[in-house]
């Protein structure tokens, strides 16, 4: 078995079909914890890489396909460029294609079932319709039609599952690449006749080609086929058709008229839902006692395709195997990130012991923070003033005065002894200026605070006096800050 190759956050394993457009692989994602996934990666052909027509094509097939989330049609995952290589990873489907089916069944020389044809188109219907009617996170209808149902664009998986795939070519509402005049899109063969023409079309141009699979279906035979593309075409334009009944004795009248009325060459003949073909079959299968349901289409699957899904199976626990790229046992994803990590708690800080010899830091208890005495402290002593005195009523000749500074006595003015400075407290309260002194006959709480402040401010400051002065109580108090 070949190692897996890696393609950007995927590993390719084989590659399991090929178109003109795209080439499909087999690739498995893995993630943290054991995680895998196996899925089908679409890359785009090295020979068109380059160009922007196909690219742009290749972009609106997974913006048109991501939007819908329906059981019958393949789930768009992810879309990426690797090496200027766009790619998109999808759904991955364990079966085969309508067509791989249909040659089955010539190569058998058994036509399938009618009920299981119906079945068939009954679940293509039903992902049609989903699709015909998708609308915009607004609410606005995208007008979608898929423009190229054909047996390879239908998938059946062998767990009995239908899903469509490849919108590729679907013309929507706001899409960003348009289709030009004169070229046309799709298989020759699946085309509507106004699709051939030219002319403008909408989902009921899918019907008619549902309604061309389901022909093939019943007979076995290919319903618009010539030696050339030309006749082809000229066929489908004039939609040459012999009754489904010719190729298939056991096709009944009711579903011979569902069939030709899927294929009515006017529009307006036509179904003009998928759902309405839908039910149309629906009440047909009923009506008919042929009953059938996805567990009768995987057996059927599983007896006609028994070799290969055996062969399948040991690829598939083969991959299973194969034990996770090195990147993954390293902690590294396959991207080149790493996964993320798994939250804990912070980590505590640790407490550090004090060294040995150094005393253990005395913490403050909340309160009141101690200012320290800044340079005009020392530098710009407040001189003696008489008024102080005289206000105030008594002298400070008689007590003890601090002899020591913050600053040496060079630093003090040659007018004002060392020793006559005190030193600045802890605490220093600065009155406002617009206080006033209160006069001699007032009296109260709020009189002797104030009087008590100015004293206690007043001792930080005031210089010894030389003489002492008379107290004169007339004399208005002057402030300490503004001095005025």
């Amino acid at each position: 078995m070949k190692k897996p190759v890696a393609f950007g956050k995927y590993y390719l394993h084989e590659r399991i079909n090929v178109g003109g457009m795209a080439e499909v692989f087999r690739a498995k994602a893995y993630g943290v914890e054991g995680f895998e996934r196996l899925v089908a990666v679409k890359r785009i052909l090295p020979n068109i890489a380059e160009d922007k027509e196909f690219i742009r094509m290749f972009i609106d097939e997974a913006k048109i396909a991501v939007q819908l989330n329906h059981a019958n049609i393949a789930q768009i995952f992810d879309l990426g460029v690797v090496d200027s290589s766009y790619y998109i990873a999808l759904e991955h489907i364990h079966g085969r294609d309508l067509r791989s089916i249909f040659d089955r069944s010539r190569a058998l020389a058994e036509p399938m079932p009618v009920a299981q044809a119906c079945f068939v188109v009954m679940k293509v219907c039903e992902g049609l319709d989903y699709a015909h009617n998708k609308r915009d996170p607004s609410g606005r209808e995208l007008h979608l039609v898929h423009r190229d149902v054909s047996p390879q664009n239908m998938l059946v998986s062998f767990e009995g599952e239908v899903k469509i795939i490849d919108f590729g070519i679907a013309k929507a509402a706001g899409k960003g690449s348009k289709t030009q005049a004169g070229i046309l899109k799709g298989k020759f063969g699946y085309m509507s006749p106004e699709q051939v023409r030219g002319l403008a079309i909408d989902r009921r141009s899918d019907i008619f080609s549902a309604g061309i699979v389901l022909y093939e279906l019943l007979t076995g035979e290919r319903l618009f086929v010539g030696e050339s593309d030309f006749s082809t075409l000229e066929k489908v334009r004039n939609v040459e058709i012999l009754p489904p009944s010719t190729y298939n004795r056991k096709i009944p009248d009711e579903l011979e008229r569902i069939v030709l009325k899927a294929l009515a060459k006017d529009v307006e003949d036509r179904y003009q839902n998928a759902i309405d073909l839908h039910d149309e079959l629906q009440a047909f299968v009923y009506t008919a006692g042929e009953f059938y349901s996805r567990k009768d289409l995987a057996a059927w699957m599983k007896r006609t395709f028994a070799k290969e899904i055996e062969e399948e199976t040991a690829k598939l626990d083969a991959y299973r195997q194969l034990p996770p790229p090195a990147a993954l046992e390293a902690g590294r994803a396959p991207g080149g990130t790493r996964p993320p990590p798994t939250p804990t708690s912070p980590p505590r800080r640790p407490s550090v012991a004090p060294p040995m010899g150094r005393p253990p830091r005395v913490l403050r208890a909340p309160g009141r923070r101690r200012r320290r005495a800044g340079p005009r402290a020392a530098s710009r002593p407040r001189p003696s003033r008489p008024r102080d005195q005289a206000w105030r009523g008594t002298t400070t000749s008689s007590r003890p005065r601090s002899t020591t500074t913050r600053r040496s006595p060079a630093s003090t003015p040659p007018s004002i002894s060392p020793s006559a400075i005190r030193p600045r407290r802890s605490r220093r309260r600065r009155p406002s200026c617009r206080r006033r002194p209160t006069p001699a006959g007032r009296r109260g709480p709020a009189a002797r605070w104030r009087r008590s402040a100015g004293r206690a401010y007043r001792r930080r400051w005031r210089p010894a006096p030389t003489s002492p002065r008379p107290a004169s109580p007339s004399t208005p108090r002057p402030c300490s800050t503004c001095r005025r």
